[in-house]
């Protein structure tokens, strides 16, 4: 009965953790080339949240393209509605029809983001590294929603803990 519990802590503390911890850095890594490039969300602003562009992507994706989700808004976890969310984040990926993709299941996507970001705590958020790790979700949740792996990268344009 102890081996278990043993070989549990084992493995997260010496294999999950510092995968995790790799693959967050490598998020981090691509956001600062990113903000070196100075790239910014062109797009036009809805209050639903839209707009997009495609196009040449970012030097180190190559050809690619990208879609943009402005004024995303939605109450933390454990906040009782007392605190919300905004955020404005641009996804990019090499495939080139990204953005024809997104639009098509739009409703589905908007709905897996906001139970993505509704289910965060502001803890969860402030720790360090919860952003990468809040960037790792969305990726995944945009990815499930739309069915296969498309998205590649988000980078936040806006973060807005209110």
């Amino acid at each position: 009965l102890l081996v278990i519990p043993a070989v549990t802590l084992a493995l997260t503390e010496f294999v999950i953790i510092p995968r995790l911890q790799s693959s967050m850095g490598t998020s981090d890594n691509n956001a600062q080339a990113d903000s070196r490039h100075g790239s910014s969300g062109g797009g036009h602003s809805t209050s639903s949240g839209g707009g997009h562009s495609a196009g040449g992507g970012d030097d180190h994706l190559g050809p690619g393209a990208s879609y943009e989700f402005e004024d995303v808004i939605c109450n933390l976890s454990g906040t009782m509605g007392t605190r919300f969310l905004k955020v404005s984040f641009e996804v990019a990926g090499s495939d080139l029809e990204l953005s024809s993709m997104i639009k098509r299941k739009k409703p589905r996507i908007k709905d897996a983001i906001i139970t993505t970001l509704s289910s965060k705590t502001i803890q969860d958020i402030e720790v360090p590294g919860g952003r990468n790790a809040l960037r790792v979700a969305l990726i995944s949740a945009i990815n499930q929603a739309i069915g296969f792996a498309v998205v590649e990268e988000l980078f936040f344009t806006e973060f807005i803990i209110q």
